[in-house]
């Protein structure tokens, strides 16, 4: 009986402090109060996007420039977006843990740079007639890309994951730290891999495929290409 009297006791001293501990998760399971606003930014003149902060990012070609964001107002007043030497830069000022999703939505003529990182997701689309394409993406970011450009270089590193759509005349990747680029609906002439950290890579090459390859990484290719390979330990280069 004395067990028993000490135990309801203690409930009622420690509950208040349980209650207390009890966290308000936002939508999706983020922390905290979650009160929506949408904000756009009067900017111009850029070609090139760098991106982090766990964004959700939507570009699209238009005539003209536009750029809004959308998320928990607490976080889009930590907001820093600016633009210097034409390219859109857009991060918080505070890097906390609480963040809820911010989600941009972007509309510019025409686009010559991509660099997303920190676990962005992005849908880059409606691009034509593009001359060159660089993307790069890192820390665990995944992009999908419907665009035609002549040349496209891709630089992905850190688990991240890249899907392509489109043509061009060539490609040129880099793909490091276990990530993946898918790229069998998007036909190159020519392509140049170096893929390293157990990473894969999906492509289409109709002229020439030059392949360098190592820690145990994978190359599928379609196409009847001339191939060139440079493989070491695990890694192999296969036709699909």
């Amino acid at each position: 009986m004395k067990r028993l009297f000490l135990y309801v006791l203690a409930l009622g001293l420690f509950a208040p402090l349980f209650t207390s501990c009890i966290i308000d998760l936002g939508p999706n399971g983020a922390l905290g109060d979650y009160d929506e606003e949408t904000t756009s930014f009067t900017l111009s003149d850029f070609d090139r996007l760098n991106m982090g902060s766990a964004f959700i990012i939507n570009v699209t070609q238009g005539s003209t420039f536009s750029i809004t964001a959308r998320g928990d107002d607490d976080d889009l007043d930590d907001l820093e977006v600016y633009t210097r030497s034409g390219t859109l830069y857009a991060r918080y000022r505070n890097n906390r843990l609480r963040r809820h999703q911010t989600r941009f939505t972007i509309t510019m003529p025409t686009l010559r740079e991509v660099v997303f990182m920190g676990a962005s997701k992005s849908d880059v689309s409606g691009f034509r007639g593009l001359n060159t394409l660089d993307i790069d993406l890192s820390g665990a970011s995944k992009g999908n890309f419907s665009v035609q450009a002549d040349r496209l270089n891709v630089n992905l590193s850190g688990a991240s994951k890249a899907q392509f759509s489109g043509n061009g005349n060539s490609l040129r990747a880099d793909v490091s730290g276990a990530s993946e680029l898918e790229s069998f609906n998007y036909s190159f002439a020519n392509a140049v891999l170096d893929v390293s950290g157990a990473s894969h890579v999906y492509v289409t090459a109709t002229n020439s495929l030059d392949v360098t390859a190592s820690g145990a990484s994978k190359v599928r290719y379609r196409g009847n290409p001339t191939l060139q390979q440079r493989v070491t330990g695990a890694s192999k280069v296969e036709r699909d």
